[in-house]
């Protein structure tokens, strides 16, 4: 899915989905697995260092203003984790919602509710 030089030629239009995005950027969550067992340690910093910077500091602003991204940091904080680690959280989800923004072409809704559908 990357093209080469690792760099993106038509922006989300070359990822498939929302996680391939994050992965590439370098903020999707790294999982050793074992067995049944498996352990989170951080984000994958593979990606672009620069553009995973910019998106952090992007969660700051997002955090205060979007009302979603001001849940997930909110809950996150509620939970006992760290701030930095609920700023990435904040990252991943500024990440989906630009991605579904962009591929479905559509306004951004703060009050936006997924559907659930079932498998059958």
């Amino acid at each position: 899915m990357k093209p080469p030089h690792g760099r993106p030629r038509n922006g989300f239009q070359d990822f498939h989905s929302a996680k391939a995005l994050a992965k590439f950027i370098g903020v999707a969550p790294i999982i050793y697995q074992s067995g049944k067992v498996g352990i989170t340690r951080g984000i994958n910093r593979s990606g672009d260092a620069h553009l995973r910077g910019l998106l952090y500091m992007a969660s700051w602003s997002a955090m205060r203003h979007n009302k979603p991204c001001k849940e997930c940091y909110q809950r996150l904080k509620a939970a006992g984790k760290a701030s930095k680690v609920a700023l990435i959280a904040v990252v991943n989800k500024l990440l989906r919602q630009a991605f579904a923004v962009v591929k479905f072409n559509e306004d951004f809704n703060p009050n936006y509710q997924p559907i659930l559908r079932s498998l059958a």
